[in-house]
């Protein structure tokens, strides 16, 4: 025990004493999560908090494009500007980025609608012998296009939902006059009673909670990810400190006086672990701090982490274990600061990229979706995750946790075995 004591407070005074060492490992990792949470703070919101720019000719002073003007208003989310310009300067309005996206509403397209229903009943009602109105029907008319004209750097699935928003307001008005010509056809062969018929809404969609947390709680944004996300982040790069004093250790000496005294290796490395165990579980506090306290000041919604401390103490742990344990996996198998330096710095920078610290990994390819599975800080990510924004319990954690111990237990015990096979 005295070894163990002994091991924690050198690595604690060596630490203090490099006071513009410690000031970066807490500074940087809190400083990135200010600068990420302000860059990305935009592009988390969601459509309902941005106003799109719309460009609209509504030609049809009739049903149809009212109906289609009322339900771009109501939707609340485009920033409609009314024109009656020619579809060239619509194009062109769009194409150079004034707009995102442009409406052309056909001139008599309500008329051209009823024409073209009042075609297809008289041609149903005729196949099935209730009506030789067909006879005198006029010839069906021409198609009716709305022109819709999307900026250049328009995402596809932005596209697909636009259309199928507008496609929504144009059903009810498309099945409402169907249903119309088809009462006013049956009415008039005197097979159906005069009534009215409106159509309601059949199928209704309501939005419905997944855990039972404030609605907060449920909203990914900047600082939800970014603050959890840089923690991480902060937490592995400790690998470059800690590698670098064990290979300071092992070239001026101190190591092999170490290894002359009574005791075994892994009470040397336990201390190691746990003076910097210590230093990771500072820079989670600080960094969650950061978001509780700093954000908020700078206009930022504030970090919500939930209702178990337990779990995100747990997390914590086991993710300051396995950063740690990868410090000593590094120091252990290079020889040189330079070499674990740099091989520490872009692994882990590899491994965060994996584990969605810089972009969320449901908008990564499926391919690299599959390869972030592999990485210790996109478990220890999805775990906090789980609790800040689903209010997971410390079960619901406890998978994420024993992967993060798992992923520890390998990195020293393949420490340990290299360690011991050099010495042979």
């Amino acid at each position: 025990m005295l070894r163990l004591t002994s091991t924690i407070r050198k690595e604690l005074l060596i630490l203090l004493r490099d006071r513009g060492g410690l000031a970066i490992l807490f500074l940087m990792p809190m400083a990135m999560i200010t600068l990420m949470a302000l860059i990305q703070d935009a592009p988390f919101r969601d459509y309902q908090e941005l106003k799109i720019p719309l460009l609209l000719s509504n030609r049809d002073t009739s049903t149809l494009g009212k109906t289609i003007e009322e339900g771009l208003r109501s939707a609340k989310i485009f920033e409609i500007t009314k024109t009656g310009q020619p579809e060239s300067s619509i194009k062109q309005s769009v194409k150079g980025g004034d707009y995102e996206i442009g409406i052309v509403i056909p001139e008599n397209a309500t008329t051209i609608l009823n024409s073209k229903v009042n075609a297809f009943v008289n041609a149903k009602l005729s196949a099935a012998g209730l009506s030789d109105s067909l006879k005198a029907a006029p010839a069906a008319p021409g198609e009716l296009s709305l022109l819709i004209f999307f900026a250049p750097d328009t995402k596809k699935s932005f596209k697909i939902s636009i259309l199928s928003t507008l496609k929504q307001f144009t059903s009810k008005l498309e099945t409402q006059t169907l249903l119309d010509y088809f009462s006013k056809e049956l009415n008039r062969e005197g097979t159906l009673s005069g009534k009215e018929n409106k159509i309601d809404e059949l199928v209704s969609f309501k939005e419905m909670n997944t855990v039972e947390t404030p609605q907060e709680m449920l909203q990914l944004n900047s600082v939800q990810h970014n603050v959890p996300a840089w923690t991480i982040f902060g937490m592995f790069f400790i690998v470059i400190s800690m590698a670098g004093s064990i290979i300071k250790e092992r070239d001026d000496g101190s190591y092999t006086r170490i290894l002359s005294m009574p005791g075994s290796y892994i009470t040397v490395m336990a201390g190691k672990i746990t003076a910097y165990l210590f230093i990771c579980m500072i820079q989670c506090l600080l960094m969650l701090m950061v978001g509780i306290y700093l954000l908020p000041l700078l206009g930022l919604p504030a970090l919500v982490i939930g209702h178990s401390v337990s779990a995100i103490i747990l997390v914590a742990v086991c993710c300051g274990l396995a950063a740690t344990g990868y410090g000593i996996l590094v120091g252990t198998l290079f020889k040189t600061h330079q070499q674990s330096s740099t091989f520490g710095a872009v692994s882990v920078v590899i491994l965060a990229a994996l584990g969605g610290i810089w972009v969320p990994v449901y908008v990564m390819p499926e391919s690299i979706r599959i390869l972030s599975g592999l990485s210790p800080l996109y478990w220890a990510l999805s775990a906090f995750h789980k609790i800040f924004l689903g209010g997971g319990s410390f079960m619901a954690v406890l998978p994420y946790a024993l992967k993060l111990l798992a992923f520890f237990g390998f990195t020293v015990g393949a420490a340990w075995l290299f360690n011991k096979t050099k010495n042979k």
